[in-house]
């Protein structure tokens, strides 16, 4: 053992665990964890100026790299302002540690400046939460802590640490890490209920969200799904889950919409693949499914499995794992007619999704011109300059779904978007973290302006560490996504009465506020001028944003 300050060992966790960044903002009681990270250049300190920021970039270099997210905090002020990403990140289930400086626990009877319960207001985001009271406590706080985030569910964890306590020497001897454990097999008894399910259905749906791309499962769900001939939807795209130019994908699941109760109405079986099944956003009076409909529920995490309804076959497991055993068996028990049906559905529905492709190519025709630009005519333009492994980082939530039908994602992890819904704002950030996980490839952040508004001190980080991701904001000047499920909500009696969703008064001019943080930008106010505009801002290599002047929504 070798006797070492606790900031210091709690460095050598660091760097022994492959922490490549630490994000964050640092006050009084990082002091101590700041010192010591200055001994460490080969872990790289990424300031922000708002705790958005450094939560956000965590969780995008999280779940791009597939490593720890590591992110440092300033008592309870900064804890709290971090807790609309942290709230992003734990429904995104990304590996992110968290730390915060607490006041020097000497001190707590007296109630000191910015003292606060750090452990309770973090817990309900995280996996696990602690505060550190022995210095010699330290290891194994944060060997723990990464062992937490590491393994199934994945998901952030915090630990507090009180000022006095990284300033203690302590007898320090670094162990071995545990690295996670997490091809979980699935139970063979709910294997073969979901097999005999499977060999006999009619109309079979599979719905695929985030647990898809946090298992690395993309080629074993499509073998899956054309293996039974399915229809497949995502409930919220939040992550390349399946391809989007399949001929079996058909895009969105609306639960609250008609079409959505229709499709789901003559399921006879439904699988749900890493989705969480169903979180409605209103209350519904009628349940979304009947009692034919069976359910089979793959999930690495067991709380998701028949949370919200019964079902037939619950399959808790790495999902690669899961589906590639399902394949196997599936590929040898089905009979030559249930291969043939499966194949006929399949070209079905693959005349279905060529309909649906050519209304919608027909729409993009009739907006090309539109002025302010359409969201289609602005993906469409950004389609075809895009180099190639460009990675797509989505906040633009009214023009999603043109972005991602237009863009025709492949690549698991080339778009990426706030997982579950979640908070506005991860954009910005997330994009930085994306680059810092993936130096090779190019960023876009395609931003809507009020999300944008929400973090946009991102700008400020880009500069200073000439991180270059391109942002692109789309100007609509209002909360569309507000005014549209009011309308859902309402109908007519909604229409036109859309206080606090106008953002227009006075305007919010994006490419000043780029400049003064020392980002270059540019504004399109014709759809004619996207073009020349995108490519030269593509070709920089350094980050740069475009304003563009967008419908907005009445």
């Amino acid at each position: 053992m070798t006797i070492m300050s606790s900031s210091e060992a709690l460095m050598e966790l660091l760097r022994n665990e492959g922490v490549d960044y630490v994000f964050g903002i640092p006050g009084l009681t990082e002091t101590f964890f700041m010192d010591a990270l200055e001994n460490h250049p080969e872990i790289k300190y990424i300031l922000g100026l708002h705790e958005v920021v450094p939560s956000g970039m965590a969780e995008g270099y999280a779940r791009t790299s597939g490593k720890v997210g590591v992110v440092n905090f300033h008592t309870l002020t900064g804890l709290s302002a971090a807790m609309p990403m942290l709230h992003n990140a734990y429904q995104a289930g990304a590996p992110i540690l968290v730390t915060a400086g607490q006041q020097d626990n000497r001190l707590i009877m007296q109630e000191p400046h910015l003292n606060g319960d750090l452990v309770r207001m973090a817990s309900q985001f995280t996996k696990w939460s602690t505060e550190v009271t022995y210095a010699a406590d330290i290891p194994r706080a944060i060997q723990r802590a990464f062992k937490e985030a590491t393994h199934p569910p994945t998901g952030p964890v915090f630990v507090s640490l009180p000022m006095n306590i990284l300033n203690e020497n302590i007898d320090f001897e670094l162990a071995p890490n545990t690295p996670p454990f997490n091809q979980l097999r699935p139970d063979e008894t709910a294997i073969n209920r979901a097999i005999e399910l499977l060999k006999v259905t009619q109309n079979p749906v599979v719905i695929v969200e985030s647990g898809i791309a946090r298992n690395d499962a993309l080629p074993e769900v499509v073998k899956f799904a054309e293996l039974i001939g399915a229809k497949v939807y995502q409930h919220w795209m939040a992550d390349v889950n399946f391809p989007v130019q399949h001929p079996q994908y058909l895009g969105d699941l609306d639960t609250m919409s008609p079409r959505g109760r229709e499709i789901l109405s003559s399921v006879d079986v439904l699988i749900l693949i890493g989705a969480p099944p169903f979180s409605p956003v209103v209350y519904l009076t009628e349940p979304l499914l009947n009692n034919k409909t069976k359910v089979i529920q793959i999930d690495d995490n067991p709380h998701e499995i028949g949370k919200n309804f019964p079902v037939a076959s619950g399959i808790q497991g790495n999902i690669k794992t899961v589906l590639a055993e399902l394949n196997g068996i599936l590929d040898k028990s089905m009979s030559k007619s249930a291969h043939q049906e499966a194949k006929i559905r399949a070209e079905n529905t693959a005349r279905e999704k060529e309909a649906m492709e050519k209304a919608f190519l027909e729409k993009v025709q009739q907006e090309r011109d539109n002025i302010p630009t359409s969201g289609s005519r602005l993906m469409s333009e950004l389609r075809d300059i895009l180099k190639p492994d460009t990675l797509i980082v989505d906040d633009c939530w009214s023009y999603s779904a043109a972005l991602r039908r237009i863009l025709k994602f492949s690549d698991t992890k080339s778009f990426q978007r706030a997982r579950c819904g979640g908070s506005i704002g991860w954009g910005m950030p997330g994009a930085l973290g994306v680059k810092l996980a993936a130096p090779d490839r190019p960023v876009i952040s395609v931003c809507g302006d009020g999300s944008a508004a929400w973090s946009i001190q991102s700008l400020w980080t880009a500069a200073r560490y000439n991180i270059p991701v391109k942002y692109i904001v789309c100007a609509n000047k209002n909360y569309a996504t507000v005014k549209f499920t009011k309308l859902l909500l309402m109908g007519e009696k909604g229409k036109g009465r859309y206080l606090g969703a106008d953002i227009d008064e006075p305007r919010l001019d994006f490419c000043q506020l780029a400049q003064s943080m020392g980002v270059n930008s540019q504004r399109v106010e014709r759809p004619d001028e996207l073009r020349d505009i995108l490519k030269s801002m593509v070709e920089s290599d350094k980050p740069e944003l475009v304003e563009v002047s967008m419908e907005k929504t009445s």
